[in-house]
């Protein structure tokens, strides 16, 4: 009995020893291998570095879309730009043909006003000529011999005549019988006493007067004449009759 206690005791053994190994074996053969663990560990950073590069992706995509609104929103303001520098450029351009059209015209003014006085500068020479001329006409046709302040440059010599006036002389009251007026040949130019004659000019009764040929105060401007009537009724119809003063001088203007 207990030989045979014995015998199924071994034989227990045996069939444990024999379960364990077996099961060992199939624990082994399930256990993965060393390879697979680390391919496993490979496709796992693999993931990871997929995740990180999907991050990384994403924040490149927003970046290049920010860049390509930014390059927008600059596009615009150069669009802007360029048409606020074309309007400015084409204004300008206005101004600077306004500019050449108002030159131009002021240029034609001025050859205008440079023909004109030309044309002027050559009527005035043409004028100087003629006067020349006079004056040479003058010099042959006027020869004054004597004067009181001496004989001058007889191609200044100049006959000068004039008149009171029948209606404009103004006579002046000098005595009971007297009457005067100063005569005025300031227009003729001279530059000394000139040689005067006179006369008494009138519609009646100035051939029964004295004094129409007497020279007074005379200067290169002005002389005076006194008239003696017979009354002084005759005197106060002076102006009534058109008295006046008919005078001619000679005398030098240079």
């Amino acid at each position: 009995m207990l030989r045979l206690i014995v015998v199924f005791a071994f034989a227990l053994v045996i069939n444990m020893a024999s379960t364990e190994e077996h099961d060992e074996e199939l624990l082994n053969r399930a256990r993965p291998p060393k390879e697979a663990e680390e391919l496993k560990d490979l496709l796992v950073v693999s993931i990871q570095n997929i995740v990180s590069l999907n991050d990384l992706v994403t924040q490149l995509t927003n970046k290049i879309v920010q860049v390509m609104l930014s390059v927008a929103e600059h596009k615009t303001e150069i669009e802007v730009l360029k048409k606020s520098h074309s309007e400015a450029i084409t204004e300008l351009r206005n101004k600077i043909d306004n500019v050449e059209t108002e030159q131009n015209s002021t240029l034609k003014a001025l050859a205008d006003d440079v023909r004109a006085v030309t044309e002027h500068f050559t009527s005035t020479d043409a004028a100087i000529e003629g006067v020349k001329e006079d004056l040479s006409l003058i010099s042959r046709e006027v020869t004054i011999v004597s004067a009181e302040d001496g004989v001058k440059d007889q191609r200044c010599a100049k006959v000068c005549a004039g008149t009171t006036g029948k209606k404009t002389t103004n006579w002046v009251n000098f005595s009971a019988t007297g009457i005067y007026t100063d005569v005025d040949m300031s227009g003729c130019g001279f530059v000394s006493i000139p040689t005067i004659t006179t006369s008494l000019d009138g519609t009646t009764a100035h051939w029964d007067t004295t004094g129409s040929s007497e020279i007074y105060s005379s200067t290169p401007t002005s002389f005076r004449i006194y008239i003696k009537t017979l009354s002084a009724d005759l005197r106060g119809r002076a102006n009534e009759y058109s008295w006046n003063i008919e005078w001619v001088a000679v005398g030098f203007t240079c």
